[in-house]
């Protein structure tokens, strides 16, 4: 099951001890070495954040203690953790940084200075005050990951988008000949596109039947919502108003997006029945594409579509 939400405890290295050490009567002690820092980490290959758990603390490495002859002792190991793209990091439930590019490294905790060794203390006596400070900085964080897409597939259980992705794309999302939902949002790459199937939907959803809204945060970006409607329904218009029934209780925005109609099983209905659906749908100011998984021609008319679209 996609992990798309965890709060989790993280702490920066503390500085290093100074060192008091003396030669005769002359101080020769180096100060202690900065602790490490947290960083949040973009990668790409990281699919969710099931790594992480609440109840470990993932620590950055202290500074090491100050040495002989001034020696400054060694910087503490910075820590990065590795989150999908796109992740939110919030911190007392305010959005402290977002990971959108691969690669992209933001610092969320600073590492604890060293203390000074007697050398700093000589040379600059409010030191002995007890600054600067050693303590390593703590803090919990959640990380929320909305996924990003340029067309989202929406529809009922057992549509068709799934079997659709898969025939698109090089996803591996699991397909059923029954009323079978996908489980969590499944992406897949087409010609440059990032194609989002979402976990299908059914009457109450907006009440938290079936999977519920949990999902919602992943649709925010998606510039087209792809409708699939089986052709095996007696009345494609019928489940097409259905669903924009109970889209219209979940959320405005996903309400208000662009939208094209993908008239799947083809194989299912008669010539005259297709051309129907496509004509009621296209009265209506609709972009319609018909299709079946079993065709390679219609598959490359949706292909066709959904980049003209975007």
């Amino acid at each position: 099951m996609l992990k798309d939400k965890v709060k989790i405890r993280i702490q920066s290295g503390r500085g290093g001890a100074g060192s008091k050490a003396m030669f005769g009567h002359r101080r020769t002690g180096g100060d202690g070495g900065r602790g490490g820092k947290v960083y949040i980490l973009g990668d790409e290959n990281t699919y969710d954040l099931s790594r992480y758990k609440l109840e470990e603390i993932y620590k950055a490495q202290d500074g090491q203690f100050g040495m002989m002859k001034n020696k400054t002792g060694a910087v503490g190991k910075n820590l990065e953790l590795l989150v999908p793209l796109t992740t939110e990091v919030l911190i007392d439930g305010k959005v402290a940084c977002k990971i959108k590019e691969h690669g992209q490294k933001e610092v969320v905790l600073k590492g604890g200075f060293g203390e000074p060794g007697n050398v700093s203390l000589k040379r600059h006596p409010r030191l002995e005050f007890g600054e600067p400070s050693s303590q390593a900085e703590k803090e919990t964080i959640e990380l929320t990951l909305k996924l990003q897409s340029d067309i989202l597939f929406i529809g009922y259980p057992n549509a068709g988008k799934s079997s659709m992705l898969n025939s698109l794309t090089d996803a591996k999302a699991k397909i059923a000949s029954y009323a079978f939902t996908t489980l969590d949002p499944q992406v897949g790459f087409m010609c440059g596109l990032k194609l989002m199937d979402l976990p299908g939907l059914i009457e109450g959803t907006h009440k938290g039947k079936g999977l519920g809204t949990r999902f919602l945060k992943h649709t925010e970006s998606a510039k087209f919502a792809a409708h699939f409607i089986s052709l095996e329904n007696a009345n494609p218009v019928a489940v097409y108003e259905s669903l924009r029934k109970e889209i219209k209780k979940i959320s405005g925005d996903l309400y208000g997006k662009r939208e094209v109609i993908v008239l799947t099983k083809t194989d299912e209905a008669r010539e005259r029945e297709i051309e129907k659906a496509e004509s009621l749908f296209k009265n209506k100011g609709f972009e319609v594409v018909s299709c079946s998984i079993i065709d390679d021609e219609s598959i490359e008319k949706v292909k066709k579509k959904f980049k003209e679209l975007v």
